[in-house]
């Protein structure tokens, strides 16, 4: 092959790929992972209640579960777009973009 024909591939190569990312980049949607505390004042205990697609969806189900177990004293918050930490670790911190309540 000649040099202009591999230069004319580039060429057409190059926008496809970053076409490729912008379209990944635009699909990729928002999740909202929700933890319940059953009591505020011990924030060391947890429960994960799930992954939701809008943090609304998440409020109400943190909401829920609180009222569902009677919880009196209990707190939630819900991370946008969470990570554990150190992937090869299962039960491994969250970092989130945000938390909300």
């Amino acid at each position: 092959m000649t040099t202009g024909a591999l230069l004319k591939r580039a060429f057409l190569c190059v926008p496809l790929v970053g076409l490729a990312v912008l379209v990944t980049a635009c699909v990729t949607e928002d999740t909202w992972t929700g933890h319940v505390y059953p009591s505020k004042d011990k924030l060391s205990v947890s429960r994960m209640i799930g992954v939701y697609s809008s943090l609304q969806e998440c409020r109400d189900a943190a909401t829920g579960v609180i009222a569902f177990e009677g919880w009196i004293n209990a707190d939630y918050e819900c991370g946008l777009n969470c990570e554990k930490l150190f992937k090869e670790i299962p039960d491994s911190v969250l970092v989130c973009k945000q938390t909300s309540r």
